[in-house]
């Protein structure tokens, strides 16, 4: 009993001699130690992502283990500065923001722990992410977000540079006088509701006010100033009635949808690109997280300047 127990003595030392020889400190950062246990399974991880990532070489292995050991370095160095200010995410903060991915993903709370197992991601670990990048925006907007200024000449030259992007859809404001024809009405019926419609497009055309030609005939036509709309919205019968009329214009008494139709022009808006209120603070929105992304890069390099990083690989 006594030998056996001996070796199993032996046999926890030299596994424990093993292990530590196995796991070292590849990195120091200032308190911090950095493990060849964490930097591998970072490695794995960065290479299962990149699928279409040919046999490396043993220089651009290399080369590729220090690239990944900087960035965990760098995300040490952000997790200390984020310990020192205490920032913190409460379970509330939490689960606001899993119910906003939910929501904006459609998704139950069961369908989107069977899509994350679906990715090999358990449910657990996806809180524990968020959490570290609730934490990262905190700290952004801490150290970076609030010190970022978006003027009103970067604003402009944006806008400029991508006028295609916010092109409005061209409208057109139509009056309409329709005479309804009935299901059973007879070729002579609709000749003469023609009729009636060629008279009030006349009188149009010859300089009567819409509203006072629709109002003279009483309970023979119906109609209306019809609003300002995006003409490629239109019915497409109605629209071919329309297309190509400039303002003032008057298609020729057609039928369609159960009416003979007349439609007057009243206004056309072309396509234009107008720097709205909306767009401007889309846009300033769009710019501060452009420049608190490049700002928070700056950020990074100079907390690394500031503390103490020893590489040991």
């Amino acid at each position: 009993m006594k030998k056996i127990f001996l070796f199993a003595l032996l046999f926890l030392s030299t596994t424990t001699v093993n292990a530590a020889m196995l796991i070292k400190t590849v990195a120091m950062v200032n308190n911090d130690a950095v493990t060849s246990y964490q930097l591998d399974k970072k490695m794995a991880t960065t290479m299962a992502l990149e699928t279409n990532r040919r046999q490396l070489s043993q220089e651009e292995h290399s080369a590729l283990r220090l690239e990944v050991l900087n960035g965990m370095i760098e995300d040490l160095l952000v997790e200390q500065r984020i310990q020192e200010l205490g920032l913190a995410v409460t379970d509330q903060e939490l689960d606001s923001a899993i119910e906003d991915v939910q929501r904006q993903n459609k998704l139950t709370s069961e369908q989107l722990k069977t899509a994350l197992q679906a990715q090999g991601t358990s449910f657990a670990d996806y809180r524990k992410d968020l959490r570290k990048e609730i934490l990262r925006y905190k700290l952004i907007a801490r150290e970076v977000r609030s010190k970022v200024e978006v003027t009103k000449a970067e604003i402009r030259t944006y806008f400029n540079a991508r006028q295609a992007e916010y092109m409005t859809e061209p409208t057109l404001r139509l009056g309409r006088i329709s005479y309804p024809v009935a299901d059973d009405a007879d070729t002579k019926t609709k000749e003469m509701l023609i009729q009636q419609a060629q008279i009030a497009r006349q009188q149009l055309l010859g300089g009567k006010v819409f509203a006072d030609v629709l109002a003279s005939l009483a309970g023979d036509a119906e109609g209306g100033d019809m609003g300002v709309m995006v003409e490629k919205e239109m019915n497409p019968e109605l629209r071919l009635m329309v297309e190509g009329l400039t303002v003032g214009e008057i298609n020729e008494p057609t039928e369609a949808l159960g009416s003979i139709h007349i439609f007057q022009v009243l206004e056309r808006t072309p396509a234009k690109a107008e720097l709205t209120e909306e767009i401007s603070s889309a846009i300033e929105q769009n710019l501060a997280t452009q420049n608190s992304e490049k700002r928070f890069a700056e950020w990074k390099k100079e907390l690394r300047k500031d503390a103490i990083v020893d590489i040991r690989i």
